[in-house]
């Protein structure tokens, strides 16, 4: 799907073949969401250039991902989060850059493309290609700080669900156990996402195009800046779902050695029964047990003093 979103309209349209551009109401954003190979085509025709193709935009060479030449500027993002939940596939995102017109080539659907559209339909219409791309970067880094701060939440609340219950279940530590890998899934991929974002802005800081403008410039440094701050609050993620990993797997463990114990403690207290058993089930008719009036109670409760006597000395020893 190809969107035009124009500077002199606050309609954004889609394409379809047969439409024609006029010259005088020329898009400065173009949305290409996995275009066909016609779209494409239209897109190069207003762009007055080629588009990166999907491989192009997912190599990961630094020469391959940041390009500038000719007003024109070619940001690739490898590896971008697409779904609003942050579940899917991690997929490319491609920028061409001009100072009349921006192109965005993408392979997902995202939360902060679609804000943006939504903005620039009702009150960003008279902005430049460059305020826009701004603006789209913004946009995606403010998605991203939005997911961190909700598995920052999800991350407090199974917490408070694993310490607070004192009597742990197998069912309860298996899912808090999914769900530390579910939500370290979706760290890795927004850190994949603001790393990319955080290189294409370092990129435009350091090289600085002219047409670029100063106040742009600094807006970029403002925006580097806030993602700076993401990267710590990645990082005191990340440690924090490291230490609810380990108290997991720690709980699973304690779990365990409880269950060993008890089978430890049966295994012993019927060793002693085990033995007297054997000896007195032999067939030797010297035992002289076998001719006690109460020789077979006399053996039952001294199996059951052999079984009584460990277990008081392990509680004794406070064993269990």
């Amino acid at each position: 799907m190809l969107t035009f979103h124009f500077s002199n309209t606050t309609k954004s349209h889609l394409w379809h073949p047969g439409v024609i551009i006029d010259t005088n109401n020329t898009p400065v954003w173009l949305d290409l969401l996995s275009p066909t190979d016609e779209e494409r085509s239209q897109a190069e025709l207003i762009l007055g250039g080629k588009l990166p193709v999907r491989e192009q935009i997912s190599a990961i060479e630094l020469s391959s991902r940041l390009k500038s030449a000719n007003d024109t500027l070619r940001l690739n993002i490898p590896a971008f989060v697409p779904a609003e939940s942050s579940q899917g596939a991690l997929t490319p995102l491609g920028f061409v850059l001009t100072p009349t017109v921006l192109v965005s080539v993408r392979y997902g659907e995202s939360l902060a493309f679609k804000h943006l559209a939504e903005s620039i339909d009702s009150d960003l219409s008279n902005n430049s290609s460059v305020d826009i791309f701004i603006e789209l970067i913004e946009a995606i880094v403010n998605v991203a700080a939005d997911s961190m701060e909700a598995v920052g939440g999800e991350l407090s609340t199974l917490s408070s669900t694993i310490f607070s219950n004192r009597n742990h279940q197998g069912a309860l530590l298996k899912k808090a156990l999914f769900k530390v890998g579910l939500m370290q899934r979706q760290i890795v991929q927004l850190r994949s996402a603001t790393l990319g974002v955080s290189r294409v802005i370092t990129y435009l800081c350091e090289i600085a195009p002219p047409w670029l403008g100063s106040e742009r410039h600094i807006h970029l440094k403002t925006v580097q800046a806030d993602i700076g701050s993401l990267n710590e609050f990645d990082q005191q993620l990340s440690d924090r779902l490291q230490f609810l990993l380990d108290a997991v797997l720690g709980f699973i463990n304690n779990d365990q050695n409880d269950v060993m114990k008890v089978l430890t403690i049966v295994s012993v207290v019927t060793i002693p029964p085990m033995v007297l058993a054997g000896i007195w089930g032999m067939n030797f008719k010297s035992i002289p047990e076998y001719d006690w009036p109460h020789g077979y109670m006399m053996a039952l409760i001294v199996m059951a003093i052999s079984v009584i006597a460990p277990l008081l000395i392990f509680k004794w020893k406070k064993w269990f």
